[in-house]
């Protein structure tokens, strides 16, 4: 005679699926050339906007809401990119507490919705031609976009290091 505890102790289990939640992008376009930065560090996108305080290295100031934005000259990271003049809309990021970053797009960004699972290494040999450090990871989109994952603590590094020069 079989205990009762015998069959259910020694039962397979079934496996447990993780549900792997899915995390916002803003995922935009420069140059026929996907991009996406993660919408927690997005702090708004504003339309129209009016830059002025050019520097020598193509960055300059916006002031929004009584905040100073430092918007980034994308054509030195980014070649096939629109100049700032071209640009519609601003993508404002945080850096950290204090400071803001500014990225200037032609067109409205778009919202992705992705797992962390479908980000892939970049292979070295496409790295090898040029590509901005600010690129840090390869998503494969739903709908096949490849799309470039950017680091903006890497972008930060990158101002910081062209202010001390």
């Amino acid at each position: 005679m079989t205990h009762a505890n015998y069959n259910r102790r020694f039962r397979s289990k079934k496996q447990a699926t993780v549900r792997i939640s899915p995390k916002k992008f803003v995922s935009f376009e420069l140059g026929n050339i996907y991009y996406a930065v993660p919408i927690e560090r997005v702090e708004r996108i504003v339309k129209n906007f009016n830059a002025y305080g050019l520097l020598p290295n193509g960055n300059s100031l916006l002031r929004h809401q009584e905040e100073l934005i430092t918007i980034i000259n994308l054509s030195t990271i980014f070649p096939s990119s629109p100049s700032i003049g071209e640009c519609k809309y601003l993508i404002i990021c945080t850096l950290n507490k204090s400071d803001r970053l500014g990225i200037p797009l032609p067109d409205m960004p778009k919202i992705l919705e992705i797992t962390e699972e479908i980000f892939c290494e970049i292979p070295e040999l496409y790295r090898q031609d040029q590509l901005p450090n600010a690129v840090e990871k390869l998503i494969r989109s739903p709908d096949g976009t490849e799309v470039f994952y950017l680091n903006l603590e890497l972008f930060n590094q990158r101002i910081s290091s062209e202010f001390s020069e």
